[in-house]
């Protein structure tokens, strides 16, 4: 990225990425790591980008939440109270139950 100046920065989620590196390659060839990025994005980000980033501000209007905590929550699609604390462990947050539930709901209704 020799001679680029930095825009933005923020946490995106897989689909968006996907979103980003199709439209970047309608306009030029892509690099190889650009590439190889482009392929796991088309595996694994399954999500529309439009509703992945309204997924992503929901979540992050629930607590204390932080929007890198809610792009890898809404990522990793969790099923559960368990799988969700697995998520959340590092952060050390303390959600309530109610709060966890509302996270779930969120993440069903997207899928």
């Amino acid at each position: 990225m020799i001679g680029k100046n930095k825009v933005d920065e923020k946490e995106i989620t897989l689909s968006q990425v996907k979103k980003h590196l199709e439209n970047r390659k309608k306009d030029s060839e892509l690099s190889y790591e650009q590439e190889v990025t482009l392929e796991m994005t088309q595996k694994f980000g399954k999500r529309d980008p439009e509703k992945a980033e309204e997924l992503v501000q929901k979540i992050s209007d629930i607590g204390r939440i932080k929007r890198s905590t809610a792009v890898m929550v809404a990522q990793n699609n969790p099923q559960d109270k368990e799988d969700l604390n697995v998520l959340l462990e590092k952060k050390r947050y303390s959600l309530s139950d109610s709060d966890k539930e509302k996270i779930l709901d969120l993440v069903a209704e997207y899928e």
